[in-house]
């Protein structure tokens, strides 16, 4: 059942070509980075802030920072790890929602990710990364799997359920402990694409989505351009 649950999915969404396109992206960038003369391995902040990297002040006056920190990595290592997560999750999830959901749950959690943490460590500290837009992908799993699997394979869901729970696990355990991972971030992603994915409509329910998947995704995009609103004005004023 495991094999013909897939090879439907594969049916409705033929190719995961945003999945291979944002990966292309994020590595263009850190290319770019690195043939700027930015070190291969521990990029000075200074040097992701004017590239773009997440940072209250600055990011008050300039809003685009919000989205262009999540192409930014500091260093082979952080985006080794982010792109191999997105390679992985990526394709599945695309082929739950469809290109352009997968595209607009990836953007929208980047996006909350980063205004999560201007609330905590990007009011002092350049934060970078695309883990915040990940996460979300995560949650947008962790929603099809905790609120549909009454549609899917039994097998696939206790595995895939097991397997991104300690992914989120070890995640969130890391950064609390470490004190260099954006714990924020990745907290705002994961519960905004976990929301949005809720409403949206899964291809594996191929009947479902035919009448819904467009009125649902329009639903879903608007509640997160109120929430963003919201979270933009309330947001903490920078240090002195």
């Amino acid at each position: 059942m495991t094999d013909e649950f897939v090879e439907r999915l594969v049916r409705a969404t033929p190719r995961a070509w945003v999945t291979v396109a944002l990966v292309a992206v994020n590595v263009a960038v850190w290319l770019a980075n690195v043939a700027s003369g930015m070190s291969l391995l521990m990029p000075r902040p200074i040097e992701l802030l004017a590239w773009g990297g997440n940072l209250l002040p600055a990011t008050l006056e300039q809003p685009w920072r919000l989205l262009a920190a999540t192409f930014l990595h500091a260093g082979a290592i952080h985006i080794g790890f982010n792109m191999w997560a997105l390679w992985n999750m990526g394709a599945i999830a695309e082929r739950f929602y469809g290109n352009l959901q997968f595209l607009a749950i990836y953007l929208l959690s980047g996006l909350f990710g980063s205004l999560a943490s201007l609330h905590f460590a990007a009011r002092e500290a350049v934060s970078v990364g695309a883990s915040g837009a990940i996460f979300g992908v995560t949650g947008a799993l962790l929603a099809a799997l905790f609120t549909k699997h009454d549609k899917l394979p039994a097998p696939l869901v206790a595995s895939m359920r097991s397997s991104l729970l300690m992914f989120v696990g070890y995640s969130l355990f890391l950064g609390f402990t470490s004190g260099v991972v954006d714990n924020a971030a990745h907290v705002g992603g994961l519960v905004s694409g976990f929301a949005l994915a809720t409403v949206m409509a899964e291809k594996f329910d191929w009947a479902e989505y035919r009448r819904n998947a467009a009125s649902r995704a329009l639903v879903a995009i608007g509640a997160a351009a109120v929430a963003a609103a919201f979270a933009w004005r309330t947001l903490p004023a920078p240090p002195m």
